[in-house]
């Protein structure tokens, strides 16, 4: 399985369809832009595991989105990092598919791991997990806990997932368990 195809169908898909009531049209809408308390989170299930892939505004996780300059700010950021990077305290699958994280990678121009350098507003951070899973057949839902570990950042998060069974999406305003199966 290729998780990137997957999750650009995934994004595809959902972009396309109304999943939402048109009276939250515009609430929505505005997650593709840079707005803080704002992220999307995309999750892709198959034979091979889960992928995980979250979009926010820097601020969201480590308060600023300027580059790191100060001592402080510098600590902030690899605190950030390294909580980001353990992704097993942040999402968990039930029991029965055997899941555990294989790989985390934050992408950020504060991080100076893009093409982009970190101007003094808008700069983002994009994480993705990968989890292999021994039964992935038995993944049946994914509890996510970024509001707890960032409690001054998150407001809503737009979730999306696709699996082998179909995609489906919702938005998230604390942590919550996603149920992959409809």
């Amino acid at each position: 399985m290729n998780y990137p195809s997957i999750l650009l169908s995934l994004c595809l898909a959902l972009s396309t369809s109304n999943l939402y009531a048109d009276d939250h049209k515009h609430e929505h809408e505005e997650h593709g832009a840079h707005e803080h308390g704002a992220a999307a989170l995309s999750l892709a299930a198959g034979a091979e595991g889960l992928e995980i892939m979250l979009e926010s505004p820097a601020a969201n996780i480590v308060g600023f989105e300027h580059a790191a300059t100060t001592d402080e700010d510098k600590q902030k950021l690899a605190d950030a990092v390294k909580k980001l990077e353990a992704g097993a305290e942040l999402f968990s699958m039930n029991t029965e598919a055997g899941c555990t994280l294989k790989s985390a990678e934050v992408i950020s121009a504060l991080l100076g791991n893009t093409a982009e350098t970190a101007g003094e507003a808008h700069n983002d951070m994009d994480v993705t997990w990968s989890f292999a899973c021994t039964q992935p057949a038995e993944l049946k839902e994914v509890a996510v806990k970024l509001f707890a570990a960032f409690p001054d950042g998150f407001q809503h998060i737009k979730a999306e997932w696709v699996t082998e069974k179909g995609a489906s999406a919702l938005e998230l305003d604390k942590d919550d368990t996603i149920k992959l199966t409809p």
